[in-house]
């Protein structure tokens, strides 16, 4: 399958996929619903939506909802708002847990070669690839990157990088800005990325929101045949490895 259009290049040795593999960090616990606040103008009592700081954080992000499943809500995030694929992080996790070994994920976590597996089954290309940390600002498609933050493997979506700054959306904190200092630090130096059919260019993922402030919230009151991968800013630098 060409992967131009995406901009891979086929040109490593594949990674022993099975031990690149997400414990996770803690699941956050259910995200909260939008509720109606009154505000009082006059003698009238005027109703609007009103979200806490924490459900504005998990913007177009789904949240993992156990402490195994960051790559399963990961896969449900590039899903839902890259592609249009409505789905739910539960309905990804049973269904991966029919292609893995259940003792190991829930000791261990998922593999990006069990997210591998359940993406190209569902008729979508899910490729890895080893690739230098100036290379991810052309990246054209949202990613995701294995974090070890201190000491625990963590699936995060890669949503966009800016210079020194790294745009992510994280399932268990949710979207956040890292440096690139930081980054580095936990990053592996993979990427997997979604290639098929039906990719909104427009994604929301690729511009995240500013960063969460008092002062911004008061202002806010007022199959894939031939795919070719180079379009998606995926260029040579992107090694491919599994």
């Amino acid at each position: 399958m060409g992967l131009k259009r995406f901009g891979l290049l086929r040109t490593s040795v594949a990674l022993p996929l099975a031990i690149i593999v997400s414990a996770c960090t803690t699941a956050p616990t259910k995200q909260a619903n939008i509720w109606m606040g009154q505000v009082a103008q006059g003698d009238q009592s005027i109703s609007r939506p009103v979200q806490s700081w924490k459900a504005m954080k998990f913007t177009n992000l789904v949240p993992q909802q156990t402490d195994f499943s960051c790559g399963a809500a990961a896969l449900a995030t590039i899903f839902n708002y890259a592609y249009g694929r409505k789905t739910t992080e539960p309905q990804i996790l049973v269904n991966m847990l029919k292609i893995a070994d259940p003792d190991i994920v829930r000791e261990k976590g998922f593999s990006l070669l069990d997210m591998k597996n359940y993406t190209n089954a569902i008729g979508m290309q899910g490729e890895g690839y080893a690739v230098p940390y100036e290379a991810l600002a052309d990246m054209k498609v949202p990613g995701i990157a294995l974090l070890n933050i201190k000491g625990y493997k963590h699936f995060v979506v890669l949503r966009k990088v800016n210079g020194d700054y790294v745009h992510v959306g994280d399932p268990a904190l949710g979207n956040r800005i890292m440096t690139r200092r930081d980054f580095q630090k936990a990053w592996n130096g993979v990427v997997f990325v979604i290639v098929g059919e039906g990719y909104d260019p427009n994604t929301v993922l690729r511009n995240p929101p500013p960063p969460l402030s008092a002062r911004r919230l008061f202002e806010q009151r007022s199959p894939v045949p031939n795919a070719e991968v180079y379009d998606f800013g995926l260029g040579p630098a992107f090694n491919f490895v599994f």
